[in-house]
């Protein structure tokens, strides 16, 4: 799994010419498919913030950049990966689980597998951050996540924390 938040600021590389087109500024989400739309430049004078590279051309997320088959861009819709980051986590029961502060890509960046939430600063140093998988997701709105009842993020994978 990785991490939305490692692949900000990332340089886009182009297979074809060689140049560096801009840095990755957000991805665009589609909740419904739980898939990658495409990302959002920076830095590319070509792009405007509603425009980006569809995941399509994109052919590998490295470690240290994206490249890409065409430098094509199109309106991508959905939702953006930073509108995500801070919304609330409730149970269909109506008990908050924390916020999201990170959303986990499958290793080849097309499909989310689930988000990483904070319960508080104070939580996250004492048991690090948990983590929710997309398949407890009940409903994944825009402004909130509503999880199965029995999920509690410090039940999943935990990372950091003093007492990790």
């Amino acid at each position: 799994m990785r991490r939305i938040r490692e692949l900000i600021g990332l340089p886009v590389l182009d297979l074809k010419s060689g140049d560096s087109i801009g840095w990755v500024q957000d991805l665009v989400l589609d909740n419904d498919k739980d898939a990658v739309i495409g990302i959002l430049l920076e830095g590319g004078h070509l792009f405007r913030s509603e425009k980006g590279i569809p995941r399509k051309a994109i052919m590998t997320v490295g470690k240290d950049a994206l490249t890409v088959c065409s430098k094509a861009v199109e309106v991508l819709k959905g939702t953006r990966w930073s509108d995500k980051v801070g919304n609330e986590v409730y149970t269909q029961g109506g008990e908050a689980r924390g916020t999201i502060e990170d959303v986990f890509l499958d290793d080849s960046a097309e499909k989310m597998v689930g988000f990483e939430v904070s319960d508080g600063l104070f939580a996250d140093l004492l048991h690090g951050r948990g983590t929710i998988l997309r398949p407890h997701v009940m409903i994944d709105g825009k402004d909130i996540l509503i999880v199965d009842n029995r999920v509690s993020p410090l039940d999943q994978v935990n990372e950091g924390g003093i007492l990790s």
